[in-house]
C-alpha cells in the first residue's frame, strides 16, 4: 500500500471531521466555533493546518464521534467496538490458530456472525452473547 501523502492525509481528516460533524449532530454555529477557537479566527476546515485539524477531530471523538474503518473488501468495522465484539473477535482468532477457522479475516467472522446471528447481530447485545456462547462450544469441541 502507498503511504499517504500529507494533501490526502489532510483531505481524509476533512472528510473525517465533516463525517463526525453529522455524527454527533453539532450544529453550523458551534462547528465554526470550534473551527474558530482551534485556529484563531480561520472559518473553515480547509484553511486549518495538519496539527489544527487532529484536534479538531480529538474533540469531536470527545464529543462521542467514532471513527469507523474500512477494511479491504469495502465493509466498515468500528474501531471502538463492545466488550462482546472484542471477545467475538477474540474467539475467532483463537480458532484460527488452532486451525478450525481457516480466515482470521474480517469479512470471514462477519460472513459467520451474519449466518448464526442475523444481518444485525451487531446491534443486538443476545444475539452477541449468544454467538460467544457458539464460538465457546466449538473452541471447546477441539481442545
Amino acid at each position: 500500500m502507498a503511504k499517504e501523502t500529507n494533501a490526502q492525509r489532510k483531505a481524509r481528516l476533512i472528510r473525517l471531521i465533516h463525517i463526525g460533524k453529522n455524527e454527533i449532530k453539532m450544529p453550523e454555529s458551534e462547528y465554526r466555533t470550534l473551527i474558530a477557537n482551534v485556529s484563531q479566527g480561520k472559518t473553515s476546515s480547509k484553511l486549518l493546518n495538519m496539527a489544527q485539524l487532529e484536534t479538531v477531530l480529538r474533540h469531536m471523538k470527545a464529543q462521542g464521534f467514532q471513527v469507523a474503518v474500512t477494511t479491504t473488501n469495502g465493509q466498515v468495522s468500528q474501531q471502538d467496538q463492545s466488550a462482546q465484539q472484542r471477545k467475538i473477535r477474540s474467539l475467532w482468532l483463537e480458532l484460527h490458530e488452532m486451525g478450525v477457522v481457516r480466515s482470521p479475516a474480517e469479512s470471514a467472522l462477519n460472513a459467520y456472525c451474519v449466518k448464526y446471528g442475523g444481518e444485525n447481530w451487531q446491534n443486538d447485545v443476545i444475539t452477541m452473547r449468544d454467538l460467544i456462547e457458539r464460538l465457546k462450544r466449538w473452541k471447546a469441541r477441539f481442545e
